[in-house]
């Protein structure tokens, strides 16, 4: 197949772009073009190179009648750390993007568009099953289910197959700065405590290299179209993650737990009901969360010498 991916220089883009590289699929890989990160010259020469910004909307109109996919995987998305959850530019910067790749995929034939949302849709105290109504508490969230609305009426104008993947926490190696998997590696290796919560909040952790076989098949599948839940199944006490790190990189380090109060819109538990994707693509995930930890803190290690 002949996919095109956005924000390919990302976490979680190039990780689909590895994946469709292995699968053996014809790849283009749209960044911006500050954005080629090691990530994607690791790789060089097996993918077309796009640098556009999403923004050019003509550029990427341009771009997408020179390349010609049969699908476009979405990763690409502004402000997904957790500072810039409450930022304007969550709507003004993502939204109008997102709907203008999917018209443009439509006047060039594009067969499928498979978008990746967030759990962040669902808000706190929601069950999380694909069928609830979205009470989004942060900008963030918002402008992803409006992106899912927005996009999803388009395609069906423009006679496109339409996937939305509602992803869930995602960790692996070379994972972006200031998310908690990293930064208790980076602080224990480096013989820091770190300072955290309770701990007592469970949360669902996806590989992202289950995450991005995921995706992939979800692309792969004519079948599969709608909005699908991307995660693990299981949900983990975040201290649990703490220990198991620990363990890992630091066994004689003494944890101290609560030092660091909860948000007052913390999700307490996240956890994917994936019956559906599963169902739907034959997807399950591979990776424990103990195998995991094991190969991203070796990750870590090596980085480090």
């Amino acid at each position: 197949m002949k996919i095109l991916i956005t924000g390919a220089s990302g976490f979680v883009g190039a990780a689909v772009l590895r994946a469709a590289i292995k699968g053996g699929h014809q790849v283009g890989a749209l960044f911006r073009p500050d954005g080629l990160t090691r990530r994607l010259t690791e790789y060089a020469g097996q993918f077309t190179p796009i640098p556009i910004d999403l923004l050019d909307i003509q550029g990427v109109a341009g771009a997408l009648a020179d390349y010609r996919p049969d699908a476009i995987i979405h990763t690409a998305w502004w402000g997904v750390g957790n500072a810039a959850r409450f930022d304007l530019n969550q709507y003004e910067l993502n939204i109008a993007a997102a709907c203008s790749l999917v018209s443009a995929a439509g006047d060039v034939g594009v067969k499928h568009f498979v978008g990746i949302g967030s759990q962040g849709e669902y808000g706190a105290g929601s069950d999380m099953k694909e069928d609830t109504l979205p009470l989004p508490t942060t900008l963030y969230g918002a402008s992803k289910v409006a992106a899912l609305m927005l996009t999803r009426q388009i395609a069906a104008q423009m006679g496109i197959r339409h996937s939305w993947l509602r992803l869930f926490s995602t960790y692996g190696a070379d994972d972006n700065d200031g998310w908690l998997i990293p930064m208790l590696i980076g602080e224990m290796l480096a013989g820091r405590r770190p300072k955290t919560t309770l701990g007592t909040q469970k949360w669902d952790y996806l590989h992202v290299d289950d995450v991005a076989a995921g995706i992939l098949q979800t692309a792969l599948t004519e079948t599969a179209t709608g909005v699908f839940n991307l995660g693990s199944g299981i949900a983990v006490p975040v201290r649990q993650i703490v220990e198991k790190i620990r363990d890992l990189t630091a066994p004689d380090m003494e944890l101290v737990f609560g030092e660091i109060p909860f948000r007052p819109e913390r999700v307490m538990h996240m956890q994917a009901d994936i019956s559906k994707l599963r169902s739907a693509t034959g997807w399950s995930p591979r990776i424990s969360i103990d195998e995991g930890l094991e190969k991203t803190v070796a990750w870590y290690r090596d980085q480090r010498g």
